[in-house]
């Protein structure tokens, strides 16, 4: 092992030691910029305002989605979609206890990839599971789960990865929320299985209930999916719908006006 200085491991880099870094203390949003704004923001921000409420972090020197609309179309014009990750994070260091609620900002900004219309290979994470807690609806920094079971998925060479809850329900897939369909009736978990409050999730089921369109969250069990008519998983990106799980052939129904929700 190649030996180390003491200068080695010191960084300058002081804005690295924040509580983002070292407890994962905040919330992301992940947006989509296109026509000059971000889609669906007036959702994310709100979503936002909810977990930092739910985190205690203050508000009060929030961006607005305006200004970041504002900022993002001087900086890239009109013509572009860009994938932006939000991070709202406390400030100031301290160990587990924080010494403020004052928040911090950063964005990421990168090149935009759509949802595949198809995942063809998904399969149920045997070790990882969620775990509803006040905060498992929220978006925050501390991802390790999902980092972690999609890279497992990456491993084996999947397309996507199902999690479970601890009480072996369906809860969400790896980067998305999950919807199947069957005799009329759409269904999702429920958001006390332990997934994520997504955006795509909120889009899809205000379209349905919009729309007359029976749409049951709840707890169910993993067969229910092998039954189904369509399966499919949705984020701010876009619908993916699941061909084969576990080995099986899952039913083909597709539904243009849902995926048109996400059209550019």
């Amino acid at each position: 092992m190649k030996k180390r200085n003491l200068s080695d491991w010191v960084r300058e880099d002081v804005h690295l030691a924040n509580r983002a870094f070292l407890f994962a203390d905040g919330l992301f949003e992940t947006m989509v910029f296109s026509n000059g704004k971000i889609r669906f923001g007036t959702l994310h921000f709100e979503r936002l305002l909810e977990g930092c409420k739910v985190l205690g972090l203050s508000t009060e020197d929030l961006t607005s989605i305006e200004l970041l609309d504002e900022l993002l179309a001087n900086r890239f014009g009109q013509g572009c979609t860009l994938r932006i990750r939000w991070n709202v994070f406390r400030s100031g260091q301290g160990k587990y206890t924080p010494q403020t609620d004052s928040i911090e900002e950063s964005i990421q900004i990168q090149s935009f990839s759509p949802a595949p219309s198809i995942k063809h290979l998904a399969y149920f994470h045997k070790e990882i599971f969620l775990n509803h807690s006040p905060w498992s609806h929220c978006k925050t920094l501390n991802a390790l789960t999902y980092v972690m079971a999609n890279r497992d998925r990456a491993i084996i060479g999947m397309d996507e990865v199902i999690l479970l809850n601890y009480d072996k329900y369906v809860s969400e897939a790896g980067a998305a929320n999950i919807f199947w369909y069957k005799n009329d009736v759409f269904y999702t978990p429920s958001l006390g299985t332990g997934c994520i409050s997504g955006i795509g999730r909120r889009i899809v089921i205000e379209d349905l209930k919009s729309r007359n369109i029976e749409i049951i969250e709840g707890f169910f069990e993993k067969e229910v999916l092998f039954d189904a008519d369509s399966v499919f998983v949705s984020n701010v990106t876009g619908i993916s719908y699941l061909s084969n799980l576990e080995g099986e052939m899952l039913g083909q129904q597709t539904f243009s006006d849902l995926n048109a929700l996400f059209n550019f």
